[in-house]
């Protein structure tokens, strides 16, 4: 298994669309952060490759300017 933090800035004013990354398979638990990052998402896969596909359709979403993934060790 792996786990991942996946770190994101979201466009002003979409906060609320949020809660729409939790409902992504594979993302365990989020929820909103202050500093730098606007969301902050963990990850469970079983494989990097699938944890990469998340990271990817999270970027997908339209209030998602950036994504940075962090993969624990």
């Amino acid at each position: 298994m792996v786990r991942a933090l996946v770190l994101m800035m979201l466009e002003p004013k979409t906060f609320d669309d949020a809660n729409k990354i939790v409902r992504i398979p594979g993302v365990k638990s989020g929820f909103l952060v202050f500093g730098h990052y606007d969301y902050a998402a963990f990850v469970d896969a079983p494989s990097l490759e699938r944890v990469n596909q998340i990271s990817e359709k999270v970027q997908t979403l339209r209030f998602v300017r950036s994504v940075e993934t962090l993969i624990e060790r």
